[in-house]
């Protein structure tokens, strides 16, 4: 067996944090000369009547996204959102942010120079995943933030997106697909890393919460996991999607359709049960099966438009990015969602007008493991009820998703009405 490669920069620091002081503070000048630079050169905020920023994570791109929808529909308001990098070697996918700031500046006076500009500019801060946004941004809570941020004046709110704040053992008791469905004793590292951050996350949520603050989630299923939390919607380029698709070929014209999966996580996605059963289609000559992984968000719109078929998460049943990136490309999508969520999206609609039924019914097709080729091959043998189902999901994704849902979910804590633009 070859030996893991080495990580010569994390040596390098290694030997450096060894050093004396003096030697050290010598030998870091110009890393710390460079971190500095690149915090100053930060874009300051707009001026406006409310400024809201959002960070550290920029999950899928979101923290971007819903920063855009509330300068968008929210009158008198500018925001920005951070991307702070985890470590040297950690990519992005491409996902545009205001402000990026390197794990090489991380090094730097993050507190003093970009904390202070946030206390400085923002009348209200998002914290996503429970992060901080002053510095320390992946070691730190929110909760640390807190008496800098009220001694500003500035409100803030908390937001969720999902593995962060799940609950291993209540999903696997909800979901019988679930893919914490194991033997506790039997769990790996990753499953008990992830159940431990999702403890710390719980705690720091339950004093926050004490403290009046606000909680969001951004799926419908996580309104069980967090009791109190408001849904705050996914935003997606819905003209981007549905411009590529445009440009291509309709869903289900081949004779052979192209069947796309890109899980951002397939360990929590159903990855393997999606794939035994795609390359077993694909062997029989029915699909032509495409997995994606580490493609650059620029590049989604070409790969989506190009397929037939997104199948998405078959075990979790929450709603993805990608999900309602393929239906606005008016894709066939499957995926696993419960009735529950699917009804979430019709009670949401409050600030937008009522729907009839047909409209408010989700477009997406029902599979888990379980049923998923069963499920394939219906869509195989009945092209034209699915091409139907796969042309609702542009105006679909249009109304839910294309941040005016999302702004107005903001603009009540902002403290303003959204308009359309």
């Amino acid at each position: 067996m070859a030996a893991p490669p080495v990580d010569l920069r994390r040596l390098a620091w290694r030997a450096v944090a060894a050093l004396p002081g003096p030697v050290r503070r010598v030998a870091t000048l110009p890393v710390r000369r460079r971190a500095d630079a690149e915090l100053r050169s930060l874009t300051p905020m707009p001026e406006a009547d409310r400024r809201l920023y959002a960070g550290p994570w920029n999950t899928a791109g979101q923290g971007w996204s819903w920063a855009r929808a509330a300068e968008r529909h929210l009158p008198g308001t500018a925001a920005q959102n951070l991307w702070a990098q985890r470590s040297l070697a950690q990519s992005h996918f491409s996902f545009p942010a205001d402000h990026e700031i390197s794990a090489l500046a991380q090094r730097g006076r993050v507190r003093e120079i970009h904390g202070e500009r946030v206390l400085r500019e923002a009348t209200h801060v998002l914290h996503e995943s429970g992060r901080a946004v002053l510095a320390d941004f992946h070691a730190a809570s929110m909760l640390q933030d807190v008496p800098a941020l009220e001694a500003a004046g500035i409100s803030h709110a908390v937001l969720y997106h999902g593995s962060e704040i799940r609950d291993l053992r209540e999903h696997a008791e909800r979901y019988p697909h679930s893919p914490y469905r194991v033997p506790e004793r039997e769990w790996d590292d990753y499953f008990r890393t992830l159940q431990s951050i999702v403890d710390k996350n719980r705690a720091d949520l339950r004093e926050h919460a004490a403290g009046g603050g606000r909680v969001l989630v951004s799926t419908p299923d996580l309104l069980d996991v967090v009791p109190g939390a408001s849904w705050l919607p996914l935003v997606v380029d819905v003209d981007r999607f549905a411009g590529a698709a445009a440009a291509g070929v309709g869903p289900l014209e081949r004779e052979v359709p192209v069947i796309l999966h890109a899980p951002s996580n397939p360990r929590l996605k159903g990855t393997g049960a999606v794939e035994e059963v795609l390359e077993g289609m694909q062997s029989a000559g029915l699909v032509q099966y495409r997995r994606l992984s580490g493609v650059p968000h620029a590049q989604m719109p070409a790969f989506v438009a190009d397929a037939d078929v997104v199948v998405d998460q078959v075990v979790l049943g929450n709603p993805g990015v990608l999900m309602t990136e393929a239906l606005a490309a008016g894709r066939v999508v499957v995926a696993h969602l419960t009735d529950q969520v699917r009804g979430r999206w019709g009670a949401s609609d409050e600030a937008l007008p009522v729907l009839d039924r047909a409209e408010a019914d989700v477009p997406v097709v029902e599979a888990d493991p379980d049923t998923l080729r069963e499920v394939l091959e219906g869509v195989l043998d009945d092209r034209a009820a699915y091409q139907a189902v796969a042309s609702r999901g542009p105006a679909w994704a249009r109304r839910h998703h294309d941040g005016r849902a999302a702004a107005a979910v903001l603009g009540g804590w902002l403290g303003v009405e959204p308009v359309d633009r």
